[in-house]
């Protein structure tokens, strides 16, 4: 019994990473649409734009006219309310990200009437704890009302802590790429967060996720690490960055060596560094020297975090 308990709880792991996974989430979410946006010409016309994408989209009557919401399967399901033919309903839970198209009229109008305020408190009471994005055409500069116009969009953003976004015509082209930017974000939201969470701290530099990054697993890769740690220095080159590692495997050889011989500094200093690789003949030498002798003995020696190197 507890063998199939533990081959169904990796199951559905392995179902639930899928579903997060880049390149696959994004067929796991939805927009929902307010009806309202059928009855507006910018509304149809970025309806008809939506069918051409791989977005999926939900057309319903949400609380606050001219809205967009988001929502994602969970990959479970619930008992169908309706003519279902297998009796159950996929499962999806809202997401924290809403967007409302504020027409330009609409926008004018509250600002002369100072209804504006009301926009914030109307959000947070319809969708709580969401993040609100005001999305409106862009404004035409004029003579009157101008500023009126900039100090309103102002207030929205730092008093009613709204996002606003200004969108040039054709603004159903613009909407909805707009929608297509939300939409990756928000899939993909998860699969960053376990990954940030995953790769917190100092963890993070040694994933090989970025260029020129070094991959540390079960023990292998620690020298490579070394070595960029090394080359990252300022008069550090990979010749010199090998040469301190023949004499000095680890970081904590070289600490080591600092706090228990008096003479580490000049000996490192005087540490040979092979500049050719060629025949034998042709090899050059020179010292570590003592200038770069004595900025690694500070790095790796001094207690205060403000110390010049």
């Amino acid at each position: 019994m507890s063998n199939k308990v533990d081959k169904l709880q990796k199951q559905a792991l392995r179902e639930k990473q899928k579903r997060i996974k880049p390149g696959e989430c994004m067929k796991y979410v939805r927009l929902v649409i307010d009806a309202g946006f059928m009855s507006i010409p910018v509304g149809q016309e970025a309806l008809q734009q939506l069918n051409a994408t791989d977005l999926k989209f939900e057309i319903r009557s949400l609380p606050v006219s001219h809205s967009i919401l988001w929502e994602r399967n969970v990959g479970q399901h619930t008992i169908a309310l309706g003519n279902s033919p297998s009796g159950l309903d996929e499962a999806w839970t809202p997401e924290n990200q809403v967007v409302q198209w504020l027409p330009e009229s609409s926008f004018q109008k509250a600002v002369k009437n100072d209804s504006l305020v009301c926009l914030g408190p109307r959000l947070q009471a319809s969708f709580p704890d969401c993040q609100y994005t005001i999305v409106l055409p862009a404004l035409r500069h004029s003579k009157h009302g101008s500023s009126a116009s900039q100090d309103a969009l102002i207030e929205m953003q730092l008093l009613q802590e709204l996002h606003v976004e200004q969108l040039n015509k054709p603004e159903s082209q613009g909407l909805v790429a707009l929608l297509q930017r939300y939409t990756k974000a928000i899939a993909e939201a998860p699969y960053k967060k376990q990954r940030s969470e995953t790769l917190e701290g100092f963890k993070k530099y040694l994933a090989n996720d970025k260029k020129q990054c070094v991959r540390v697993d079960q023990g292998n890769g620690y020298g490579r690490l070394w070595q960029q740690h090394l080359n990252r220095l300022p008069l550090v080159t990979l010749e010199v960055a090998e040469s301190i590692i023949a004499q000095y495997p680890c970081p904590k050889k070289l600490i080591d060596h600092f706090s228990s011989d008096p003479q580490a500094v000049q000996s490192l200093a005087d540490l040979k560094i092979k500049r050719c690789n060629g025949p034998q003949p042709l090899h050059t030498e020179r010292r570590i020297g003592n200038v770069l002798s004595n900025k690694l003995y500070t790095l790796y020696t001094a207690k205060d975090p403000n110390t010049l190197i």
